[in-house]
């Protein structure tokens, strides 16, 4: 029986009460003994039973016992029975005996398919991420094709993360709910739940009181409930107060740093990370109360001693010291060391940790390039001109006697590429490519490497983007391009509009497609990195309005419509200007739709 579909709606908001769940299955203690009684009266009522009409004389045997010996009689049975199967087994032909023989593993087989099968299904339904409503201040939930499997009830409830969403009842108390919209974690186990990035927070009364833990995604605890306080900081770190220690935990909910304080010092605590690129080290200020210090995130480990000093975060692991001195200095953290501090500069920079390059800006608003591994100024030179751009330095010298330019192309560690003979067009890398002139006053590119990557020329070109595409243009016709000098689009079309980063991600992690805006004849397509159309130049225009979701608005004749990019289909709806787009389904006008673009719920 489906317990679900009873009718339990009927007793209004009584189902939120935190009610102990009743085993069903195992409330048979008296059946149980019921059970055994039933047995022991039938082995009472077998010791009655009449044998004297079992034919003992039909049984023959060629064992004759010696008088020493002792018969025993459930052998003979045995004995007689394997005879009566054998002769049994003689009549049948051999393929069927052997697909008899097969069929209780067959019937095995299909048993336990049938229960993996059942059971995948559940979970699957388990984790679909219903769709959340809003009716008269409260929250409920359906699923895509429109049907309420939650009332709005609940006087708060979150979006669907991974198959849950926590809900929060009349009396303010937090559960989590599942894809069948059931109660996974009932009212009142958790005093507090909140989700965070890819983690929960919650907490419970233990023997110690209130305390806090950590669950993961799938709702296991990562950490034991005996935390004072527990908050979310960036780069998926958390902040926690243990009786008198202060520290940061990982989403593992692994503590990799911890301060201890007195009873009598207050329990305030920040972290604030670098932001970083293309690095494995991250380092952070942390700030207990009025002292600070830097550690490395992923190890704990402090790298610089506590201070009284302001201590500003900036990017790639860069730090700056301010003091009531006015001995302020910027440093620089690598390898869980300072490798470099210096005050000769107004600003300190590093662009790409990776390069070991930094760039410090003078009073005079001149700049030093500088090797952090020998910590001198690369651009002292003066016969030299130096240029630095995407993680490299380009050097160029006007060799006299070839009377050619000679260029360079290197980092601190290594020499990457040269090259002479090539005009660049403003000296400076985007991506890993640099526009040049060539013949006939058009334009190429050449790599870090110093080569050129295509034969032909072109009367136009845009920077390479982040994922690796740029335009091209001749003859006011325009194209695409990729790293390796193959024209992926020709070069056909009145304009190609490249994607934001975030944007172009999301389509191609949603259905691997690599897509492009292109323009002809007045009309907006779309076309993907094999040259195919994949929506037909009819638009008026294409506006991206969400970089989450695989959904964009285009404009037809005046009207505005949306499409779904993971299917390459339009959504018959009336669109407002108020349109809100979820993981899964989009709002307009308090009408509920789902990605298939059909109508279904309208919230009162």
């Amino acid at each position: 029986m489906d317990f679900d579909e009873l009718p339990f709606d009927n007793v209004d908001d009584n189902d939120d009460l935190p009610f102990e769940p009743v085993n069903i299955g195992n409330d048979s203690d008296e059946d149980s003994i019921s059970d055994t009684n039933n047995k022991e009266n039938n082995i009472e009522e077998n010791k009655n039973d009449d044998f004297s009409d079992i034919p003992f004389e039909s049984f023959k045997s060629d064992y004759i016992p010696a008088s020493s010996d002792t018969i025993d009689i459930n052998s003979i049975f045995d004995n007689q029975e394997t005879d009566i199967k054998e002769k049994t087994l003689k009549n049948i032909p051999e393929k069927l005996k052997g697909a008899l023989n097969a069929l209780p593993i067959i019937a095995f087989s299909f048993v336990s398919i049938l229960a993996v099968y059942i059971y995948s299904i559940n979970a699957k339904a388990d984790q679909i991420n219903l769709i959340r409503f809003e009716e008269n201040n409260k929250v409920g939930y359906i699923n895509e094709s429109g049907e309420v499997l939650a009332k709005a009830k609940y006087t708060s409830g979150t979006d669907f993360y991974k198959g849950y969403a926590i809900v929060k009842n009349y009396n303010n108390l937090s559960a989590i709910i599942n894809g069948r919209a059931k109660l996974e974690v009932p009212f009142g186990n958790f005093f507090y739940v909140d989700l965070y990035k890819n983690r929960y927070i919650v907490s419970k009364f233990t023997d110690q009181g209130l305390k806090q833990g950590l669950l993961d995604s799938n709702l296991k605890e990562t950490t034991r409930f005996k935390y004072d306080n527990i908050s979310y900081s960036r780069s998926g770190l958390f902040l926690f107060t243990r009786d008198e220690t202060m520290g940061i935990m990982n989403s593992d909910g692994k503590e990799i740093y911890a301060y201890e304080v007195s009873e009598e010092d207050d329990k305030n605590i920040s972290i604030e990370v670098s932001d970083i690129t293309n690095a494995k080290e991250k380092y952070a200020r942390i700030k207990v109360n009025s002292s600070s210090t830097i550690i490395n995130v992923q190890t704990g480990k402090e790298v610089y001693k506590y201070t009284l000093d302001d201590i500003y975060v900036l990017d790639n692991n860069v730090f700056y010291i301010k003091n009531e001195d006015k001995n302020n200095r910027y440093i620089v953290i690598n390898n869980d060391k300072i490798v470099y501090e210096t005050t000769n500069y107004k600003r300190l920079r590093i662009e790409d940790v990776n390069s070991n390059i930094a760039i410090g800006i003078k009073d005079d608003a001149s700049i030093d390039y500088i090797n952090l591994k020998t910590r001198e100024v690369i651009n002292q030179n003066e016969s030299i001109t130096y240029n630095y751009s995407d993680g490299v330095m380009l050097s160029s010298m006007h060799n006299f006697t070839s009377n050619k330019n000679e260029y360079k192309i290197f980092t601190p560690d290594k020499s990457i590429g040269s090259f002479t003979d090539i005009k660049l067009v403003d000296n400076t890398f985007v991506n890993g490519y640099s526009k040049i002139y060539s013949a006939y006053n058009k334009y190429s590119y050449i790599n870090k490497k110093g080569k050129i990557i295509t034969d032909k020329n072109y009367d136009d070109l845009g920077d390479f983007t982040s994922y690796g595409y740029a335009t091209i243009c001749n003859d006011n016709q325009y194209g695409i391009i990729n790293g390796d000098g193959k024209e992926v689009v020709k070069t056909e079309y009145d304009e190609i509009v490249m994607l934001n980063e975030d944007f172009f991600n999301t389509i191609k992690k949603t259905n691997k497609e690599e897509l492009f805006i292109f323009r002809v004849n007045e009309r907006y397509g779309i076309i993907n990195s094999d040259g195919k159309i994949m929506v037909k130049p009819i638009y008026d225009s294409f506006e991206v309005i969400t970089n989450k979701y695989p959904i964009i608005k285009a404009t037809y004749n005046g009207d505005d419509i949306l499409i779904n990019l993971d299917k390459f289909e339009e959504l018959t709806m009336n669109i407002k200007k108020d349109i809100n787009i979820y993981e899964n389904y989009i709002v307009i006008d308090n009408k509920y739709y789902n990605y298939n673009g059909k109508h279904i719920y309208t919230a009162k």
